[in-house]
């Protein structure tokens, strides 16, 4: 963070490095490009998903979610 990183979320990689080259051609100024990228415009900004959200929407696998748990508290 001490370099500049900007905390993306959970954006995805090829969304982040197109939103970037969006944000600098709007501004040169860090602090906005900073502002611009942590600012949802298409939605490519989500809240978290739990850390079981995959198999969650896919349905679910018993099996797994099972060995999940012994690990995950």
């Amino acid at each position: 963070m001490a370099k500049g990183i900007i905390p993306a979320g959970n954006m995805l990689p090829e969304v982040a490095y197109v939103k970037l080259a969006w944000a600098l051609g709007q501004t040169t100024d860090l602090g906005k490009v900073k502002d611009l990228m942590l600012t949802p415009i298409a939605g490519e900004i989500t809240e978290r998903e739990p850390y079981n959200g995959y198999l969650i929407f896919q349905g679910g696998i018993p099996e797994v979610e099972e060995f999940i748990r012994k690990f995950h508290k």
